[in-house]
């Protein structure tokens, strides 16, 4: 298939009105466009998907509060005041105050961390109610990354994906590997080549991939209008792109390629000859080669680092004297990491975590081997004694029991319960560079380097290592560990590390 870009067009889109279905009793009332800025958001389930309005208010998003719970259940008896409303959904009665960041679910109170609105005469909840509150009203399984725009509700198993751009003779190759099976339909819009992944649920490890190539600018998804789709825009004009999906249906390659030129052969001139001898055959006109434009090698995709931003959601983790919980410190030293990987702009950063959410190990895991990644690090604070701050650098010690590499491991098939194993001497090497940056932090009490069977290494097919800071314990106060110029030396000693373990 050959694709090739149009003129740019102006594209049209017509605000949905938003319709709010009520019991008996209850008036349809329909709500105007809004002004306010706005996106979406989507929901995935086994029946199909459900896109709902986010509303930026207060530089916070918002999501129409009924329509959430339409998602997960039935709401019925309710009974909206100026600023208070009650309803029902299925059992659980709940009330919601307009100006308040507490939702009463019967007769727990659960906090939010911005408060309840009303817009337009519609309700809005904050986009923290996804994971604060609505796990409470059901009992299926909602898998949502904070930060992201979409849901999955029930047992769906998104499928995620990996990327990489390579060279090819005058193009670029840009090669997806997808996680389960999937079906493409391709098209030309507004100068960029659109990849739909039709009935696919979806759930990428990154919005988008830069690329510093002559050919392709960038790869963005998106599922705005609950349809998921890859974007590809080129970076020139006059490119063509070639798809083409393997017979497994896991694996999409798109060539993206410059037409050769077509160079119109001219004449040579050559001093005059000699007449031809009556019936002799006359001699062949010479042509000119043809010429061809030199074809600069474009870049390849940065290669990534994976960081793990340990506990999450519930699972606080560790919790010291003075209320600092494991989980939050986690995410403030993976942030202040992916600054400073960024800065380097050698590595791209991938993240198996972001905001308060608690994804499981096994989707940590997918996250991290998706991204092939030339390191993987996962954070974590606890219990390391008295003496504080202090930092320990682990590798994965195998667990009694487990395949051994030297005799119960296939060489073409591992077992995901082993994948670290194969990786571990390069783990360690890993590990060595890490503690040794980190030994030269001055404020540091102790620092070491161990071996243990740290769950979240032991799936991981790559470099990985576990970064622990202490002492973070009820017994302990952990203020110390919250000092942002110790966590920005803990940041650069481990970036140092890894551009040194890793280098381009």
């Amino acid at each position: 298939m050959r694709l090739r870009k149009r003129p740019q067009q102006r594209s049209s889109l017509s605000r949905p009105l938003l319709i709010l279905s009520g019991v008996v009793g209850l008036a349809l009332l329909l709500w105007p466009p809004r002004s306010l800025r706005s996106e979406n958001f989507v929901f995935y389930l086994s029946s199909g998907h459900k896109v709902v309005p986010v509303t930026l208010i207060d530089n916070a998003r918002y999501l129409p509060l009924l329509q959430v719970l339409g998602v997960i259940g039935t709401v019925s008896n309710v009974q909206s005041k100026r600023n208070l409303l009650k309803l029902q959904l299925e059992a659980m009665e709940m009330e919601f105050r307009a100006g308040d960041n507490k939702v009463r679910v019967n007769r727990e109170q659960l906090k939010l961390e911005n408060p309840v609105r009303v817009a337009s005469g519609e309700w809005m909840v904050p986009l923290d109610f996804l994971y604060a509150v609505l796990p409470r009203l059901t009992r299926q399984n909602l898998e949502y990354r904070a930060g992201d725009r979409r849901m999955f509700v029930g047992d769906l198993k998104p499928t995620t994906f990996s990327v990489r751009l390579d060279p090819i003779a005058n193009g670029a190759r840009l090669s997806l590997q997808f996680t389960g099976k999937v079906t493409v339909q391709t098209a030309a819009r507004n100068g960029k080549w659109i990849i739909y992944l039709r009935d696919q649920n979806l759930q990428p490890l990154e919005p988008a991939y830069r690329f510093q190539s002559p050919y392709v600018s960038d790869l963005q998804f998106d599922d705005q209008d609950g349809v998921p789709k890859l974007i590809v825009t080129p970076a020139a004009a006059g490119l063509d792109l070639y798809p083409k999906l393997s017979d497994e249906g896991q694996a999409l390659t798109a060539d993206i390629v410059k037409p050769a030129p077509v160079v119109a052969q001219q004449p040579q001139v050559s001093p005059p000859a000699a007449p031809p001898t009556p019936g002799a055959a006359r001699p062949a006109a010479p042509t000119a080669p043809a010429q061809t434009e030199p074809t600069p090698a474009p870049q390849p995709v940065l290669p990534s680092v994976v960081l793990d931003a340990g506990h999450g959601g519930e699972d606080t983790g560790a919790r010291s004297r003075d209320g600092i919980n494991e989980k939050d410190l986690t995410l403030q030293l993976v942030e202040r990491v992916r600054q400073g990987m960024i800065s380097t702009h050698k590595f791209r950063v991938v993240l198996t975590r972001t905001g308060d959410a608690n994804p499981t190990f096994d989707q940590r895991d997918v996250t991290a081997n998706a991204a092939h990644p030339v390191a993987f690090v996962t954070f974590h604070a606890g219990n390391m004694g008295n003496l504080s701050p202090c930092a320990a650098v682990y590798t994965y010690a195998v667990r009694p029991g487990l395949p051994s590499l030297a005799s119960d491991l296939s060489p073409i098939f591992t077992p995901w319960q082993a994948a670290q194993q194969k990786d571990l001497p390069q783990s360690e090497k890993l590990a060595e560079a890490v503690a040794e940056q980190i030994a030269q932090i001055t404020e540091l009490a102790r620092s070491s380097s161990w071996t243990a069977p740290v769950r979240q290494l032991r799936s991981v097919d790559a470099p990985a290592i576990a970064l622990e800071v202490g002492t973070l314990a009820p017994e302990f106060d952990g203020v110390a560990l919250t000092d942002p110029d110790f966590l920005q030396r803990v940041a650069d000693a481990l970036v140092q590390a890894v551009v040194k373990f890793a280098p381009p």
